[in-house]
């Protein structure tokens, strides 16, 4: 009886056993496959009936790690943990899981560890854990990108985005909207649709796009369009509906193109001559000129799995692909290149990042690929990243994720910089009038011609880092160039671009009350004493300015500098033939005697109004020792403005010359630190001088005397925000220096009952226009500034 009893039992084990092994190969089959879904329930089966199975729990986790499901993942891999021991691969792949999760430390270990326990896997495992220390450091920066998920995602799988004229074109398996004449086989193909950017910079509800390729007309994306829409490249694809589009779960991906006739119907399809057995060729972008062609292939030869190659149109064909190289390519996988013209933009699983996919982007140097850069935490997350386009001049782009927070598997993102609102109202100098339909002309700044609406009004994004000039032209009148700096703080920012007519543009000279000399950076304002409307114009370095006024007018011109004397004077153009009817200004320094000027510097009998002695007490002096840099042979202060962060900046006349010196500091050993700052800016043969009873206005050690504001009869009011940067309170005005933040607002000046001067950033509608106005000028040198507000007539300090 025992040996017949022994018998049955091994019977019915093998027959139990032979099911369980027939479960585990099939589950297995579908993990290598990529139907990690399938291989979910099929490993879930099989653990219900053998709990402990080691391969079929570390498949389990990983099949979940595919779907993006990291912490059903992580569950099952410190299930093994518990139960078994992780080794080898299921060790590394435990770790991106923690990464993904955004656990870096604790990735980080696991990366180690990964790393001493595997030889051939040393080297990988401790670039992981390399990564997961700049993950962290990452965290705690400010990124210039803004991200916000777009409205027409679903709980597909949506992404692929391209350009395409006013529109974009993606692919998604969503399953709601049908291809017209495709056949629908209840398999979430992924197809490709359109939509148009709203009003308010999102995407409008999507629509299918058409085409006579229809029975091929499924599993496409993503796309790449030539400038003039007349040609296709696109990718067909093998990605499942809830499965990440990553290279390690199995891609198979080719290249087609097609020409696109006019109604927008892809005409023919032709494979890409450089497709083939073997690997994976996707992820098209072409250059603006359509003629130079960027992809991701798994193709051998290469620096790692997938790499970023090129391909330049030869005629009707292709030159044959050539490989980035390793400053971009490396070890991992590189995929989904975007060109723009000068930069190029990918997503690599390898280059040090926050998980998952990261995009970065690269660029040249004498010819060659010589940099990457990260592009933060925002456009970046701990999941997968990529698919990054990005149009620079309409500040516009998109990015797909499948990061935590999204409406399901892969969505789609848009991306902004941060920006400045610019709008410019193109005026007719003379009287103020719209002009209609203005040109604006972007060429220096690498973008094309637009034009004004029909009030003259033109607006647009000025990107961060954004430095160039803009030329307003209009028929009839002279040419204006505008400079668009901007320091990317999301301002509302507007100017009044006022064109000349051709035929109404007088020149005039403002000059030194004492010296004869020319004065530069006056600025004239002329009010049009019947319309109300005003131009403002600025002398240059030999004193000339230029006004546009209309004829049978009357001006009043007023003329403004810090350390001279306003001046106001009324003019009548008559006919408007006179020329030289402005004629020549003589401004007094705020510090002179009024006598009679030198011969021949007053102006025509009739357009000066004589200024008036001093009424404010003198300032007092000051002495210690300065810094002396130049000797000149004239007033030219404006030359040495780099230097007013290492103090005051004053001329002194003695012999005969100009003696430009920096000071005054109370000590030698402040005056010597000076010295060596100045020496450092390249005035190599700067040295120390005493000084003796210097009437400056300001305080010993070169610094602007800052005091609470108070209430004080306004000099100037400019701008017309309630809220106010207060920079610095001078005795004697003519030492502030604005230069450094021009731009940013407004400047008024205050003079206090104290005899103060306080200059102030004006305009801001919101505290916090004001305090971003504020760090800029702290960042420009202007340390004790603050935030202030009107309120019943008085100052009151609001920030910090």
């Amino acid at each position: 009886m025992k040996p017949l009893l022994s018998a049955c039992l091994l019977a019915l084990l093998a027959a139990t056993a032979f099911p369980l092994q027939a479960q585990l190969s099939r589950a297995n089959k579908d993990y290598e496959l990529g139907a990690y879904n399938l291989a979910v329930r099929s490993y879930l089966e099989l653990l219900e009936k053998r709990p402990a199975n080691y391969e079929a729990m570390v498949r389990l986790a990983d099949s979940y790690r595919y779907l993006n499901q990291m912490e059903e993942a992580r569950s099952w891999f410190e299930k093994v943990i518990r139960e078994h021991k992780l080794q080898g691969e299921e060790l590394f792949q435990y770790a991106l899981v923690l990464k993904a999760l955004g656990q870096y430390d604790k990735a980080e270990q696991w990366f180690n560890a990964y790393a001493r326990s595997n030889k051939d896997g040393a080297e990988k495992g401790s670039h992981f854990a390399q990564s997961c220390a700049f993950a962290r450091n990452q965290q705690g920066l400010s990124s210039p990108y803004l991200v916000s998920n777009e409205y027409i995602n679903t709980n597909a799988s949506d992404f692929g985005l391209a350009f395409y004229g006013e529109e974009v074109m993606f692919s998604s398996a969503r399953s709601d909207l049908q291809q017209p004449g495709a056949t629908w086989t209840g398999k979430a193909n992924n197809q490709l649709y359109r939509a148009r950017v709203s009003g308010n910079g999102f995407l409008d509800a999507a629509v299918p796009q058409r085409s006579p390729l229809r029975e091929n007309f499924v599993n496409i994306g993503p796309v790449a369009f030539t400038p003039e829409l007349d040609e296709v490249i696109y990718t067909k694809n093998n990605f499942i509906d809830g499965t990440r589009h990553v290279p390690t779960g199995g891609l198979e991906l080719s290249l087609y193109i097609s020409p696109v006739n006019r109604g927008g119907d892809w005409t023919e399809e032709m494979p890409f001559p450089y497709n083939g057995n073997g690997f994976s060729t996707g992820w098209p972008s072409l250059s603006p000129d359509g003629n130079t062609l960027y992809f991701a292939s798994n193709r051998p030869d290469g620096f790692g799995g997938f790499d970023i190659y090129v391909s330049y149109r030869m005629g009707n064909t292709w030159s044959a692909p050539e490989n980035l190289g390793p400053i971009v390519n490396s070890a991992g996988d590189e995929i989904s290149p975007f060109f723009d013209g000068n930069m190029l933009y990918f997503s690599s699983n390898w280059h040090q990042g926050l998980g998952g996919y990261d995009i970065f982007r690269a660029e040249t140097a004498n010819g060659r690929w010589a940099r990457i850069f990260h592009l933060g935490n925002l456009v970046n997350s701990p999941r997968d990243d990529y698919g990054f386009v990005f149009d620079s001049f309409r500040n516009l782009g998109y990015l797909v994720s499948n990061r935590p927070g999204g409406r399901g598997a892969e969505d789609i993102y848009k991306v902004f910089k941060s920006a400045d609102n610019i709008v410019l109202n193109i005026r007719n100098a003379s009287d103020g009038q719209p002009i209609p339909y203005a040109s604006v002309d972007f060429i220096n700044c690498g973008e094309g011609l637009f034009r004004a609406d029909a009030q003259g009004t033109y607006s647009f994004q000025a990107v961060e880092g954004l430095d160039c000039n803009v030329v307003i032209r209009a028929d009839g009148y002279t040419d204006a160039v505008f400079r668009v700096s901007t320091l990317g703080l999301r301002q509302n920012r507007e100017h009044d671009i006022m064109l000349s007519r051709l035929g109404e543009q007088f020149q005039g000279q403002v000059t030194s009350y004492q010296t004869r000399m020319p004065v530069s950076g006056v600025s004239v304002m002329a009010t049009n004493q019947a319309t109300s409307t005003t131009m403002e114009s600025m002398t240059g370095t030999n004193g000339e300015y230029t006004l546009a006024l209309a004829p049978n007018a009357s001006y009043l011109i007023r003329y403004s500098r810090p350390g001279f004397r306003d001046i106001s004077r009324t003019v009548n153009t008559s006919d408007g033939l006179d020329g030289d009817i402005l004629g020549s200004i003589a401004m007094l320094p705020i510090d002179a005697a009024v006598s009679p000027p030198p011969p021949g510097t007053m102006p025509r009998p009739g357009v000066l109004e004589e200024p008036t002695a001093p009424t404010e007490p003198a300032a007092p002096t000051v002495s210690g020792f300065a810094v002396q840099v130049a000797a000149l042979s004239q007033p030219g202060l404006d030359a040495f403005s780099n230097l007013t962060g290492v103090g005051q900046v004053y001329s002194k006349v003695e012999g005969g010359k100009y003696k430009i010196r920096v000071g005054v500091f109370s000590s030698r050993s402040e005056a010597n630190q000076a010295l060596s700052a100045i020496k450092a800016k390249g005035y190599k043969e700067a040295f120390l001088v005493t000084e003796e009873g210097v009437n400056q206005g300001f305080s010993p050690k070169g610094g602007s005397t800052m005091a609470e504001p108070e209430i004080a009869p306004p000099a100037r009011r400019v701008g017309q925000g309630s809220f106010k940067v207060q920079l610095a309170a001078y005795k004697d005005p003519r030492w502030f220096d604005g230069s450094a933040i021009k731009g940013l607002g407004p400047i008024e000046d205050v003079r206090r009952s104290d005899g103060l001067t306080v200059m102030y950033l004006s305009g801001f509608r919101t505290v916090e226009e004001a305090v971003q106005a504020w760090q800029a000028a702290r960042a420009a040198g202007f340390n004790t500034s603050f935030v202030v507000r009107e309120a019943n007539g008085a100052m009151e300090k609001v920030y910090p």
